[in-house]
């Protein structure tokens, strides 16, 4: 056994140590020497995330992941600096090349499904693998030590996208959905292909061995999303090249549980849009009726690029009520491109996007199932920061309440803002989103994960160290605090709780810069008082209160978000909490 094999079987030995609660600029996820970086995250069920990322601390084994609590708790049971998801490094020593782009899904028991581009053979090139990581820290033992391969096929399989198969839950763990571009021989130029792995580690014997044919037709057909269909079977959309007069289009399948492409649907995909000029890099979101909304650039109007918006159903018609090639949903600038979609809850969608303004600024939109822009929203897009800087590589995920929680890459720093179902920005976040650390580092490579009643967990890449680069996470509502001047002197006065999200109890601590009256309330959100909890002179320094989640009568609150306000100093500081 060579000596990186000894260190890697050594540092998956390693004890965890327990740490509390989200620290300020966030909680350290991987520290390992060397670079880590390109993470990725999927909901535990519980509050929390399991992150992977891509790492070169050893030649071979690249991918990890980590699991973080509600709390922000690195999870006891994981390896320090994460679990590596390739677990025999002496059968891969003489791989030919390592692996990248990991992506990530819930397998619905706590538990996360993990693939990724797999260059361990000269001979096929890029493969496709995936691995199951269990919610204790184990990789599955039914697995293969080493990954379970989805496509081993000459040609490069790459640009990965992944959906859960909706068989996850009550007691047992789901499989997953992955699609990507193929180059494999045959092809012509670049197709879409997908496979389905069952959550024992085997392939779908239903589904075609190296992956089911999505799409084959002429031309190049490149970068698939994917989003299940609530039925057992998943749609995938694409930009498509098949057209010499049209140019670059939008196409849409809709694969079955049964490893075919859904035969009501057209072969090679339903066009969704063939206006002249380019249309690429589309995004989707689940309609919950089996549908999907998809949205993309398109550049129909020459010298420009907007973000437009069609509706596909489940019988592969394009939903009539919405306008033929698209409807568009943006305005904010000449260039907009990159667009994010997340359902909304009730059949539309939010598309988040970034516009060429006199800068590269983060916008947003709301369309309505019925294919109409909202109308409660600014036309052209809701500016979700005005900040003179370069505001690129979002992510977005739903709040729970017809909303949505942006992050992105702000010049050096990560920046998260809350949308509001309403189309207004959320008054507890700063005009301009809040930043995850003020400290002066660079950090960006952003990825986002809800965590249910408003919240969500954001991680990246962050170079603090001044070597290389590690991975850092930290809650949405953890950092989600707004501070209000008042008439008085501005102190040092702060205001966090944890955990957050809570299932029976918050601490709430505050830090006073001298003597004076403070008054610490709870309220919910139509702004009515739930509970006081401090009332009165208190001394200078930190301290704090606990809250049992009852409100002034003992009664229980429901589960929901809530606002912790404190009042102290001439300032006031309101605190979002998130109760489960």
């Amino acid at each position: 056994m060579t000596s990186v094999s000894v260190s890697l079987v050594l540092a998956l030995s390693l004890p965890r140590r327990a740490v509390a609660e989200w620290p300020p600029c966030g909680r350290a996820i991987a520290t390992a020497p060397d670079a880590q970086d390109h993470s990725a995250a999927t909901t535990d069920g519980a509050g929390g995330a399991i992150i992977t990322w891509h790492d070169e601390r050893f030649p071979n084994v690249n991918v990890f992941a980590q699991h973080v609590l509600a709390s922000g708790e690195l999870d006891a049971a994981w390896p320090v600096d994460g679990q590596a998801l390739l677990t025999d490094p002496v059968a891969i020593q003489g791989a030919d090349g390592g692996q990248v782009s990991p992506v990530i899904v819930s397998d619905g028991e706590g538990g996360a499904i993990v693939a990724w581009e797999d260059n361990r053979s000269p001979v096929t090139e890029t493969d496709v693998f995936a691995q199951h990581i269990l919610s204790n820290g184990v990789v599955d033992p039914a697995w293969p030590a080493d990954g379970a391969p989805l496509s081993v096929i000459a040609g490069l399989q790459n640009t990965l996208a992944i959906a859960p198969d909706g068989t996850g839950g009550r007691g047992a763990a789901g499989g997953a959905f992955v699609v990507w571009m193929d180059t494999r021989p045959g092809t012509t130029v670049v197709d879409i292909f997908a496979q389905h792995v069952l959550a024992s580690g085997h392939v779908d014997p239903r589904w075609p061995a190296n992956g089911l044919a999505v799409c084959t037709a002429p031309g190049r057909q490149e970068f698939p999303v994917i989003v299940e269909d609530g039925a057992g079977g998943a749609i995938v959309s694409w930009d498509d090249l098949r057209s010499s007069t049209t140019g670059d289009d939008i196409f849409a399948q809709h694969l079955l549980a049964t490893g075919v492409v859904d035969p009501a649907w057209p072969v090679n995909g339903r066009a969704l849009c063939t206006a002249n000029g380019d249309q690429g890099r589309p995004t989707i979101a689940a309609d919950g009726a089996h549908g999907a909304i998809v949205a993309w650039t398109d550049g129909r109007v020459a010298n420009t690029f907007h973000i437009f918006a069609e509706h596909v159903l489940a019988t592969g018609v394009v939903d009539p009520l919405w306008p033929v090639n698209g409807r568009g949903i943006s305005a904010a600038g000449v260039t907009e491109s990159r667009p994010l979609a997340v359902s909304d809850g009730h059949g539309g969608a939010i598309v988040n996007w970034q516009a060429f303004t006199l800068h590269v600024n983060e916008f947003a939109q709301h369309v309505e199932a019925n294919g109409i822009v909202d109308p409660v929203w600014p036309a052209g897009g809701l500016a979700i920061s005005h900040r003179d800087r370069l505001q690129d590589f979002a992510e977005i995920v739903p709040d729970g309440s017809g909303g949505a929680v942006v992050a992105w890459n702000d010049s050096n720093d990560v920046v998260v803002q809350h949308v509001l179902a309403t189309g207004v920005l959320d008054a507890v976040f700063p005009d301009n989103g809040v930043q995850v650390c003020d400290e002066d580092n660079q950090r960006g490579d952003v990825s986002l994960v809800a965590t249910g009643a408003g919240g969500a967990i954001v991680t990246w890449t962050d170079s603090r160290n001044g070597k290389d680069t590690d991975i850092y996470a930290v809650q949405v509502l953890e950092i989600g605090t707004l501070d209000v001047p008042g008439d008085g002197a501005r102190g040092a006065v702060s205001l966090a709780a944890s955990p957050n999200p809570a299932h029976s109890s918050f601490t709430l601590r505050f830090a006073l810069p001298q003597e004076g009256p403070v008054k610490l309330a709870i309220y919910d959100v139509t702004g009515r008082r739930v509970r006081e909890l401090v009332s009165g002179v208190r001394p200078a320094g930190a301290q704090s209160v606990a809250w049992d989640l009852r409100d002034a009568n003992g009664r229980t609150v429901r589960s929901g978000l809530y606002f912790a306000r404190l009042e102290a100093g001439g300032r006031s500081l309101t605190h979002r909490l998130a109760t489960l």
